[in-house]
């Protein structure tokens, strides 16, 4: 059986953020009342016994800001495999489900030699409440191989360190591993992973 693609020792991540519009009203502030002008004589006003005016129908408070759910991250690498080295371009899309779960589509295509390879990989991370959010998770991935080699399946975990630097900027750090299915030898992969970017 064919071994999985062998993978440089480096993999870039950039984060790329889509803009999302927040909706958000300020009420509104009441003018300062008028004060007594220059030259006018006398003592103050007595403090006003009216009721309170209740704040208009229409008047909306504020929306409080949603955090971040999405990720988009585009990944450029390299790797070898069947004896030829490659040029990596892939994209990745992910979504906060909730509890720190997050399921995620990653797509990659490999260029540059022959048999050309593309491979999509559904996975899930889950980040730990910790504030350096440490993440664990665990992947599928299919290889689709040019030319009359055989299709791959592969399955795969991940574990690292996300350090945030901002509401939606973020840095992280860790370390991929990856087996071939159907496979005699030369069959696990490792690999570390760096990202940067943003969430939202």
């Amino acid at each position: 059986m064919t071994r999985l693609p062998r993978i440089a020792p480096w993999l870039a991540v950039l984060l790329i953020a889509l803009p999302t519009a927040t909706r958000s009203a300020e009420p509104g502030r009441a003018e300062d009342p008028p004060g007594p002008t220059a030259g006018e004589v006398g003592t103050a006003p007595p403090p006003s016994r009216e009721p309170a005016t209740p704040a208009s129908p229409g008047a909306s408070p504020p929306v409080p800001a949603e955090p971040p759910r999405w990720r988009a991250a585009v990944t450029l690498g390299s790797g070898t495999s069947y004896g030829h080295s490659y040029v990596m371009l892939g994209g990745l899309l992910g979504y906060e489900v909730g509890a720190g779960f997050e399921l995620y589509l990653d797509g990659q295509y490999w260029g540059g030699a022959q048999p050309s390879l593309g491979r999509v990989a559904p996975g899930v991370n889950w980040y730990a409440p910790l504030p350096f959010r440490p993440y664990l998770g665990a992947y599928y991935a299919r290889w689709f191989v040019g030319g009359d080699q055989p299709d791959q399946d592969a399955v795969g975990g991940r574990a690292g360190l996300t350090i945030a630097s901002g509401p939606h900027a973020a840095f992280g750090a860790g370390l991929v591993w990856e087996r071939a299915l159907d496979c005699t030898s030369g069959c696990d992969a490792w690999w570390p992973e760096l990202s940067v970017g943003f969430r939202f």
